[in-house]
């Protein structure tokens, strides 16, 4: 039995006409002759009639939805009963077989379960947003009709508002984080009597094999790519403000990172700053809104700054912290992360003083207390390696009085000079620090600062140790930056 799309070019047959209908036969449809019927012989009723041979189109290639490599790792035998044992009964279909090792969740066996790894914590809370992977087939066909793996994205889901076919959500609302199971799932809970053509036949029973990654209480956001300009002009302040909430919750799940621990930081920050966008061109209509706008942007410029600190943006951490003072002239948070990035872009002094500002409004605070330690070390250190530094340029000031032969003579002596053991411990304690402080991301170091052989060292150790290191052009003062290895899940 030939399967459609393969039907070959030409096709040999023997037609009996009615000669009496041939002119409404004609109006129906048309057909192309490689050679030319004998009409005589086709008219003759004592004739054996005319065999003549037709050109029919070619047919359609069937459409490829996925890669044929990637499909291959996801075919499922089991839907074709390939699973290695035979039923005894011959009129057991494969999904029947499969039925009888699941349990069903709806009372009238619509919706059938097999686990097949245990999650872990609570089953997911309605009107939660689950994250998902599945693939779908339908019975006698290993290759999945959909599949978010092949796709390359996950898929999230609010429960109870109907974005699925209400057997995968009722499936979805039975697992636990983790969790990986099959569903068998009714055609009156699927694609019901007219299926889904080519894909899924009329009043077809699927399965699907899904797999809950994470699940939390923050709402999908609405894609505004999709509204039309005329939409974007007409939505009120409500719906903005929802969607902001929705990328600041969103940005908030990236930053507190998954069920590893693993932070997003850049995925946080981009989330931010599309609500920033979307709060700063809203247009308002009266006073209550510019409040609500003002208190949620408030939240969105400190998440944000943190988010710089964190990535060594400490320019921008600054500049959202103005902001969020600007609409809080004593928020605590702002204060002590302006004093953060200041501090960590080596202005210490102006570090200091914005700190104790919060320090001042919240005296107890173990953060803000432990912030200031952490300051004053650093600030020791840098002192430090500016004295001894200092130290080097006097003694080599003091030389000046010999003559130029003998300066000369000094000056190479100097740089042939290795990195001294003192220098040498000061730097390696200071590279130390840097890769255990969870805050810090890169650490500058001015070059006039330092002597060829200590820069040469400095190199050497930060390489040793994993670190990436940059000379910097600034005017017409040059850095060594030290930076850490961005984490692959950021990169």
């Amino acid at each position: 039995m030939m399967e459609l799309g393969i039907l070959p070019s030409t096709y040999r047959t023997g037609i009996a006409i009615n000669m009496e209908n041939v002119n409404s036969i004609e109006d129906e449809f048309h057909v192309r002759l490689t050679e030319p019927v004998d009409l005589d012989e086709l008219c003759n009723p004592d004739g054996r009639g005319s065999e003549f041979e037709v050109v029919l189109p070619e047919a359609p290639e069937e459409k490829q939805y996925f890669d044929e490599e990637d499909v291959f790792k996801h075919l499922n035998y089991e839907v074709n009963n390939v699973d290695g044992s035979d039923s005894e009964d011959d009129n057991q279909t494969p999904f029947d077989s499969i039925a009888k090792k699941m349990f069903s969740v709806i009372g009238d066996g619509s919706v059938m379960k097999r686990v097949k790894r245990v999650g872990s914590g609570e089953v997911i809370p309605k009107a939660y947003t689950a994250t998902i992977h599945y693939e779908g087939y339908v019975e006698y066909c290993d290759v999945p009709f959909d599949s978010t793996r092949l796709r390359g994205k996950t898929q999230k889901i609010r429960l109870g508002e109907g974005q699925v076919i209400l057997g995968l959500e009722v499936a979805v609302g039975t697992m636990r984080k983790g969790e990986k199971s099959d569903f068998l799932i009714q055609h009156q809970y699927a694609y019901g009597p007219m299926g889904v053509p080519p894909r899924i036949p009329g009043n077809a029973t699927v399965l699907f094999v899904v797999e809950l990654l994470n699940y939390s209480d923050t709402p999908l956001v609405p894609d505004m790519d999709t509204w039309s300009a005329e939409r974007r002009k007409d939505a009120t302040f409500e719906e903005i403000l929802d969607i902001a909430n929705a990328y600041r919750k969103a940005g908030n799940d990236a930053f507190n990172g998954d069920e590893n621990g693993h932070k997003r930081i850049s995925k946080a920050a981009s989330q931010y700053i599309k609500a920033i966008r979307l709060l700063e061109n809203a247009r308002l209509a009266n006073q209550s809104e510019e409040d609500e706008m003002k208190r949620v942007l408030l939240k969105l410029y400190l998440n944000l700054a943190l988010c710089d600190i964190k990535q060594g943006q400490c320019p921008r951490a600054l500049s959202n912290c103005i902001k969020a003072l600007e609409i809080d002239p004593q928020n605590i948070k702002a204060m002590y992360r302006r004093g953060q990035a200041l501090w960590h872009s080596n202005e210490f002094d102006k570090g200091r003083h914005w700190i104790l500002k919060a320090q001042k409004l919240n005296p107890k605070d173990a953060h803000i207390q432990a912030e200031l330690r952490k300051l004053d070390r650093k600030k020791a250190e840098m002192d430090q390696l500016h004295k001894a530094t200092y130290q080097r340029m006097f003694a080599s000031a003091n030389s000046t009085s010999k003559s130029s032969d003998v300066a000369k003579e000094a000056k190479t002596k100097d740089k042939q000079k290795k990195c001294t053991p003192e220098a040498q411990d000061l730097l390696q304690t200071k590279l130390k620090e840097f890769i255990k402080d969870d805050v810090l991301t890169e650490m500058p170091f001015a070059l006039d600062t330092l002597t060829s052989a200590e820069t040469e060292y400095l190199q050497q150790a930060a390489l040793e140790m994993g670190l990436e290191v940059r000379t910097l052009h600034q005017n017409s003062d040059k850095y060594l930056k030290i930076l850490k290895p961005k984490p692959e899940a950021e990169q």
